[in-house]
């Protein structure tokens, strides 16, 4: 009886260790796992995630009355920048092609000159959709070369030009708040 008793208390240490080491595997397994699958899914979503941070924030930069326009260049879905430095008129379109989210900036005059493949090769794209819902809203949908799709809504502040001096669009937005 007191061997049986030996055997037991010698063995107790050993397999309690055995079970905390067993454990302590299963969850580093567990955690990896979990680990690959979120920087898998980040990583997935990179491409698609720069580019409408990347158009956003030319929108940002861009945000003048008439300035910004849904557009299409050469067959593509094109966002169109206009704007004028030491009085000369540029243009830039930024779409999506062959492969490529592109951006082309030339004067405005000399357009014909230029080919799709002549914008500027930013991120791998395989395709640019541009909606606009409203005056003051554009929706971009990305979808990368692996296929993954991102959207992102851009939020205009200024509205295209109405033929409306500003004074007078203050004038009826006021009437329309009262």
């Amino acid at each position: 009886m007191n061997r049986r008793k030996n055997i037991i208390v010698d063995i107790f240490p050993i397999l309690l260790f055995l079970v905390f080491t067993l454990s302590a595997l299963g969850v580093v397994i567990f955690s990896a796992q979990i680990y690959r699958s979120i920087v898998g899914r980040a990583e997935g979503r990179f491409n698609t995630d720069t580019a409408a941070a990347y158009v956003s924030e030319k929108f940002r930069n861009h945000d003048d009355r008439g300035r910004i326009s849904v557009s299409e260049y050469l067959g593509n879905d094109a966002i169109a920048i206009e704007e004028t430095i030491k009085e000369i008129h540029y243009i830039t379109y930024i779409y999506v092609h062959n492969g490529y989210l592109r951006e082309l900036f030339v004067e405005k005059g000399a357009l014909e000159d230029y080919t799709a493949d002549d914008g500027t090769g930013i991120i791998p794209m395989k395709e640019m959709k541009i909606e606009q819902p409203s005056d003051t809203l554009v929706k971009l949908s990305f979808t990368d070369t692996e296929g993954v799709t991102g959207e992102s809504y851009v939020s205009l502040k200024s509205r295209p030009d109405s033929g409306k001096s500003d004074a007078e669009a203050g004038k009826d937005a006021s009437e329309d708040g009262q």
